[in-house]
């Protein structure tokens, strides 16, 4: 399902992203972060390639360096509104088929002839 998506980039976006030194000196890179966005196709080239501030986020706030970028964020907000209307919109079509099945159902007992019981 399309919709289910967004919530696992949110989820990726508050866990994955605010990254620390790694033990054994080793220095921290955001190819896990890259991987995970790429999968959630919103597009792996706005991913940083190595952390950075993260200084004008609005989402994914944390106050050491971020595999998050704002163009991230941007893209994460883009596919989340495309989900939700697309997600609102199969929704209001199952429903208006069900109105108008269920209003031909009622008008044609309306409009038959009565049988007595």
């Amino acid at each position: 399902m399309a919709g289910t998506r967004v919530p696992g980039a949110l989820l990726l976006c508050v866990s994955l992203l605010p990254l620390a030194q790694l033990s054994g000196g080793q220095v921290p890179n955001c190819q896990v972060v890259r991987s995970s966005f790429q999968l959630l196709h919103p597009g792996v080239k706005w991913t940083p390639e190595s952390p950075v501030s993260g200084a004008d986020l609005q989402v994914c706030q944390t106050k050491g360096p971020t595999c998050c970028s704002r163009r991230m964020e941007e893209r994460y907000l883009a596919a989340a509104r495309q989900n939700m209307e697309s997600s609102l919109q199969a929704s209001s079509a199952q429903l208006k088929l069900l109105i108008i099945q269920n209003a031909a159902i009622f008008q044609g007992k309306k409009t038959s002839p009565r049988t007595p019981f």
